[in-house]
């Protein structure tokens, strides 16, 4: 069904001989004001820009911040009241969506000039910080990983580690009120310095990495929540860096607009800090991005859904604290088209609906449907919506086929015509569609025709694919 044959097939093939693939690419802004650098930091989004707390600024002697601060993908902005938590690094945040709040636990404070670690549970409405006072909560940790849930609606927290040395695997979620302690029946073993981040469309949590020992030794496991219990999931890539898998301390958010976790930095037992960018489709990791930016270990990342773009800033780049901003997406963007009007059959005028974006290295579905589930159904693509052999588009078909509507017509060049079978009036023209940035910006016109057992013909309106890279 996803073959491409005749002119099609000899085109999209040419892409096979080579593998070049387009990619999202880091590009460094340069707001008029920023937070001083610092790391130790976590990024999460309200929906139309980036919060970032704290961190430390400071490492000998050690110093903290406790500094809110906001980038809508131009302006940073200072948004720390007077009374606000106390200076920390390591902590765990997340952004509950569903009440409009940005949550805070725990982390490391500065206790004389030593790091401790701290239990607290905070929570920011955007001006002011409220500290909660929950009859139980976690214990005191840092490296803790936490998201928001949309599935229970509620924030969830998984591990952490207390001084560094003791690493715990619990799994807690916060309404607002109360800090409730979970028991699913499968759970990561205990780590630390690892990131959940949440899946938008597949309603689950994904933690990558970490460590459990007071070696910087990173797991290269990847976890996923589903709001009951934790399952792993075997990828056959696990990031890494210097030759080795595992991450810990790196930076992760999920980009709704190319359904995919972006995973930047992080270091391992090897030492150095990494400047790889990772993805996760889902099923598996890809190596995605070598460059862009300074690697780093403990930057805050986020994606904006209101820019569309990801954003990272400071970390620890192995020599200072960065304070450098940089926004992350691809300029490839895939667009589906429609146009022109179908003509009714039996079932109706069978229609296009497109399921998803066209991406290179993907499979593209386009879903057709009003069809007669006694007709037969063909899917016509190709190359040009206003040329084909019989002369310009659109063509009245019915000088080709005398018992059709005199309103249908052929809007596509029929390079590649495919049998698709009709299954209770629905058809899915699949089309595969080949990883090469040569393929960039190509448009694909398609259209679906009916035949039914009258042998009357009738066809859909057209769409066209113009196919963009992740």
């Amino acid at each position: 069904m996803n073959r491409i044959l005749r002119s099609t097939q000899a085109v999209l093939a040419l892409a096979f001989a080579a593998s070049l693939a387009a990619q999202a690419t880091h590009t460094q802004l340069f707001p008029a004001v920023s937070p001083a650098p610092r790391s130790g930091l976590h990024g999460v989004s309200d929906g139309s820009g980036m919060l970032v707390f704290g961190g430390i600024t400071v490492s000998s002697p050690m110093a903290f911040s406790n500094e809110m601060w906001r980038f809508d993908g131009t302006t940073w902005t200072n948004l720390t009241p007077a009374q606000s938590p106390p200076a920390r690094d390591w902590y765990a945040s997340s952004y509950d969506l569903g009440r409009g709040r940005y949550v805070l636990f725990g982390g490391r404070v500065l206790s004389g000039t030593a790091g401790v670690d701290i239990g607290d549970t905070w929570e920011f409405d955007g001006t002011t910080w409220t500290q909660a006072t929950p009859a139980v909560s976690p214990s005191a940790r840092r490296w803790t990983a936490m998201c928001y849930d949309a599935t229970l609606g509620k924030t969830v927290l998984f591990g952490g580690s207390a001084n560094g040395t003791t690493f715990h695997g619990d799994t807690w979620t916060w309404d607002g009120t109360a800090w409730t302690q979970l028991t699913p029946a499968t759970s990561p073993s205990p780590r630390a310095r690892g990131w959940l981040e949440w899946d938008f469309v597949r309603n689950r949590a994904i933690y990558y990495g970490g460590k459990n020992t007071t070696a910087n030794t990173a797991l290269a496991e990847t976890w996923s929540w589903d709001g009951s219990t934790w399952s792993q999931i075997t990828t056959t890539v696990a990031p890494g860096w210097n030759a080795g898998n595992g991450l810990i301390s790196y930076g992760m958010t999920f980009d709704v607009l190319r359904d995919r976790i972006v995973l930047f930095g992080g270091t391992r037992t090897t030492g150095g800090v990494s400047n790889l960018t990772y993805e996760f489709t889902g099923s598996d990791w890809l190596l995605h991005n070598t460059g862009g930016l300074v690697g780093r270990t403990g930057p805050a990342v986020a994606f904006v859904a209101a820019t569309g773009k990801t954003y990272t800033f400071g970390g620890y780049n192995g020599s200072a604290f960065a304070g450098d901003t940089f926004e992350y997406q691809t300029d490839d963007w895939p667009a589906y088209t429609s146009f022109g009007a179908g003509c009714a059959g039996p079932g109706g005028v069978p229609t296009l609906g497109n399921t998803a974006s066209p991406w290179l290295g993907e499979t593209h579905h386009t879903a057709i449907g009003g069809l007669d589930p006694a007709s037969l159904c063909f899917g016509l693509i190709g190359f040009s919506n206003t040329l084909w052999s019989g002369g310009a588009l659109p063509f009245p078909l019915q000088f080709l086929y005398a018992q059709t509507a005199a309103n249908c017509q052929l809007l596509v060049s029929p390079d590649t015509s495919l049998f698709l079978p009709n299954v209770a009036g629905s058809a899915d023209l699949a089309i595969g569609l080949p990883n090469n940035v040569t393929l960039l910006g190509l448009a694909l016109h398609v259209q679906a025709a009916q035949l039914d057992p009258t042998l009357a013909l009738s066809v859909s309106g057209g769409a066209t694919l113009t196919l963009g890279a992740k």
